[in-house]
């Protein structure tokens, strides 16, 4: 990857909410983290190189909703949500499912790869926000879960 494409992610990294960004290309990884208060470095690791910025103050205001009592699992990136693995297969999951860590909740495609979203928390499905094929946004609600 240039440089001038590296500078431009970590600056993507540093002005936005996004706290990790990963990619993965022609057999090498580059990972940009937020971390504390550091300055950006770059640290290879082998074939992986992780890159850490500062994490930007974010402001809070009063007018933010209250928590949800539920756990909400949301698109870590822009692509396409499918509820199955194929068109002919049965969902991942349904409402009122039980799930548990690490369990494919759905795939999400984006720019022609299947990326396989696995549950973060055990519990039950409450809520799929998401109709099956529709495109989603990064940081946009997929589901509902219920702690067990």
């Amino acid at each position: 990857m240039k440089r001038d494409d590296l500078r431009k992610l970590i600056r993507l990294v540093e002005e936005s909410e996004i706290d990790e960004l990963e990619i993965r290309r022609w057999g090498r990884t580059i990972r940009i983290v937020k971390n504390g208060s550091r300055s950006a470095t770059v640290v290879p690791a082998g074939r992986e190189s992780v890159v850490e910025v500062p994490a930007a103050p974010r402001a809070q205001s009063p007018e933010e909703p209250a928590a949800s009592p539920y756990h909400e699992v949301k698109s870590p990136m822009v692509g396409t949500f499918y509820r199955a693995p194929s068109p002919e297969a049965p969902p991942f999951v349904e409402v009122g499912h039980h799930v548990r860590v690490g369990q494919a909740l759905c795939i999400l495609e984006a720019m022609k790869l299947m990326n396989e979203l696995q549950a973060e928390v055990g519990g039950v499905v409450r809520a799929i926000h998401v109709d099956n094929g529709a495109p989603v946004e990064y940081g946009q609600t997929l589901f509902s879960i219920e702690l067990a």
